[in-house]
């Protein structure tokens, strides 16, 4: 009893040279110290190990308040209280009926003249752009959705460098007049132009790369999966000009290696040549209006088709974008069916699509990501052929086995005409290498002049 009250009286006379104004904390700590225990009050970084101490809850909401921010050091600033009105920018209005909302720029005189296609078929959400007032002048659009690129008034001609220059230039003005035009309710921007030419080969790198930043900043996701292209290449008697064969055969090379890394989706390829083969006789003042009108088209059908239900089976918006969304190269056609109840009649008129397509031939349909095979055929039609159904499917099944085994959308749909229509359209494909090789050729052969 003597020792026991010799050490109760040692810590009472311990305690007593405790300085006074100490902070609550530092006086526990100080007094846990004194009695032999760890002076850890506060200190356990909200993991106390002591579970029978009588101050571990005033000890971890100690720690707890340690981690609060004292408001003084927060200031409130100026625009806290401000809630921006961000409103989606309609642009021109878009006549269009399709699943997707296109928007379109177009480059040089034949871009110029594309946009003009598309624009009649209600796609208003286009601007032109050119390097000379000559052209834009000719293109039946409203004079805010053309942009002359000035650099001189000799233009870009044939020099793809002054149309590289041009659109670099004027890159700022572009941007704002896309802003004002297409606002921000797009899905995906075409830049379409003719290969061969100094303005539209010229431009059209800056022209996509415009196209890019232009999705990035309205929020589109993945740009370079928003911004396609649309390129003609010129008729073999345009390129007996060596400098056309050379610009067109850099540019489409340049651009087919873009499509093939998905840096663009999709390119589109309409070749001139071919259509002037395969349609000849037609005169000079209807020659590249029917091209244009006619691929425009038939770019049209399918977004259009895509946004119809069909009480078969149904091409939605999902299966359409999916192919144009899948980089590479991409075609289309079209065909009547006549016989109708001949088993390889619809399957007969998928091959042909590819062959009567107005776009490039060349192309190795086993290289395809996905394809798309719409059949459309009149009410009479479906109600009383019979096996009609199996001759469709066997036509998709054909389609499969040339593609190589890629995805097919199918899609059956009733209308009112006596007739059977097939549709095809084929996305992700390797470039046409045998048609690039066609114009390295005429440009080798004109270099020899």
């Amino acid at each position: 009893m003597a020792k026991e009250s010799a050490q109760n009286e040692q810590k009472t006379e311990d305690i007593s040279i405790i300085p006074k104004g100490m902070e609550r904390a530092e006086l526990i700590r100080a007094i846990q110290k004194l009695q032999g225990h760890t002076p850890c009050f506060a200190k356990s970084d909200g993991k106390c190990q002591h579970t029978d101490c009588p101050l571990r809850q005033e000890c971890l909401a100690e720690e707890a308040s340690k981690s609060q921010i004292p408001s003084w050091k927060l200031p409130t600033l100026d625009l806290e209280e401000y809630e921006p009105d961000i409103k989606a920018e309609p642009g021109i209005k878009d006549e269009s009926k399709g699943s997707t909302r296109y928007a379109w720029i177009g480059g040089g005189q034949c871009g110029g003249r594309l946009v003009k296609a598309f624009y009649d078929l209600g796609y208003k959400k286009v601007l032109a752009t050119n390097t000379t007032h000559n052209d834009l002048d000719l293109l039946g659009i409203p004079e805010s959705q053309k942009f002359l690129m000035d650099i001189g008034k000799k233009g870009a001609g044939k020099n793809m460098e002054r149309g590289e220059k041009a659109v670099q230039q004027h890159q700022q003005g572009i941007l704002h007049h896309i802003g004002q035009i297409f606002g921000t309710q797009i899905d995906h921007i075409m830049v379409c132009f003719g290969a061969g030419g100094g303005t539209g080969s010229g431009s059209v790198f800056g022209l996509i790369e415009v196209a890019k930043k232009y999705a990035r900043y309205i929020g589109l996701e993945n740009a370079n999966k928003k911004v396609g292209v649309v390129m003609t290449l010129p008729t073999v008697g345009e390129a007996t000009s060596p400098l056309v064969a050379e610009n067109a055969y850099r540019v489409a090379t340049r651009l087919s290696e873009l499509a093939s890394a998905g840096e663009i989706s999709s390119l589109i390829i309409v070749d001139n040549d071919k259509i002037k083969k395969r349609y000849p006789g037609m005169t000079v003042k209807l020659f590249w209006p029917s091209i244009n009108n006619t691929f425009a088209g038939l770019f049209d059908i399918f977004n259009q088709i895509s946004a119809l239900s069909s009480q078969y089976t149904s091409f939605d918006p999902v299966d359409y974008y999916s192919i144009m969304e899948s980089g590479g190269c991409t075609i289309m056609g079209l065909t009547k069916v006549k016989k109708f109840d001949d088993k390889f009649a619809i399957s007969e008129a998928v091959k042909k699509n590819l062959e009567k397509t107005l776009l490039a031939g060349g192309f190795d349909l086993s290289t395809a990501k996905l394809a798309g095979c719409i059949v459309v055929g009149g009410k009479k039609l479906m109600n009383n052929i019979s096996g009609l159904q199996d001759n469709i499917d066997y036509a998709f099944d054909v389609l499969a086995g040339i593609t190589g085994q890629a995805t097919i959308h199918r899609g059956i749909y009733e209308d009112a005409r006596d007739c059977l229509r097939v549709y095809t359209i084929i996305g992700g494909l390797n470039s046409p290498i045998a048609r690039l090789e066609e114009l390295r050729s005429c440009m080798a052969v004109g270099v020899r002049f």
